[in-house]
């Protein structure tokens, strides 16, 4: 358990001691929650316990201050839930700030990542998807069919290891830079997936769990999933 998550639960533990779950004690425990800045299984963990906490304290004789508390505590939570689905995380390079956001956002994913990007060729992030694919994340990518002939192209070595490719049909370019993980959260912006991204060119990325955003990266992911060729390398 994470020690912010621990430090979160005794101090809802702390607002039972007197049956009173004052605005300051919610002002401050939301607070720990935005510092945390705690994923959505988290805030589901977190959830969990507090329930747990009013079963383990309620009786007969302060059920109705467990169930107002349990409802204080209960939106509490909530408020950091919406922030966690609207948060918007924005990183530039030259430097690793990209880098790192992609590293992170892979291994992130639970049950889906589906790759949407001109090229791979950062070996960095083709260890992190091919770690991901091994650790039972289903993984798709979608390519650009000029570019996986390029000297340091990844997307062979990813195709190879089991992950399924596919690329565009035409001379012209995918020229998407996107991910979706879980369906639940995107990541976009200018950066290649490559080393020189990183190191020399003015880029961006924005990672979103914004569920509009998400939604319509996800639904043009299996359109273009559907009209791609599958790559066999």
């Amino acid at each position: 358990m994470q020690p912010q998550i621990s430090e979160i639960i005794t101090a809802f533990e702390k607002t039972l001691e007197d049956g009173l779950f004052t605005r300051t004690e919610k002002q401050e425990i939301k607070a720990r929650i935005e510092e945390a800045n705690l994923e959505k299984r988290d805030l589901a963990f977190l959830r969990s316990r507090i329930f747990s906490i009013a079963r383990e304290r309620g009786n007969e004789e302060n059920l109705s201050v467990i169930i107002d508390w349990l409802e204080v505590a209960n939106k509490t939570l909530l408020a950091g839930d919406e922030k966690e689905k609207h948060a918007v995380e924005s990183y530039f390079s030259p430097g690793n700030d990209c880098l790192i956001a992609i590293v992170n956002f892979i291994k992130a994913a639970q049950r889906t990542l589906k790759i949407c990007v001109f090229t791979i060729s950062d070996d960095t992030i083709a260890k992190e998807i091919a770690q991901a694919h091994r650790s039972g994340v289903q993984v798709q990518i979608l390519s650009d069919n000029d570019k996986t002939l390029d000297l340091g192209s990844d997307i062979q070595k990813l195709a190879k290891m089991g992950i399924p490719v596919r690329i565009d049909r035409t001379s012209n370019h995918m020229h998407h830079k996107f991910a979706v993980r879980d369906s639940e959260a995107l990541l976009t912006g200018s950066f290649n997936w490559t080393k020189s991204a990183s190191l020399y060119n003015n880029e961006n990325i924005v990672t979103t769990s914004d569920p509009g955003a998400v939604r319509a990266f996800d639904n043009h992911f299996r359109k273009l999933w559907i009209e791609m060729a599958q790559y066999d390398g």
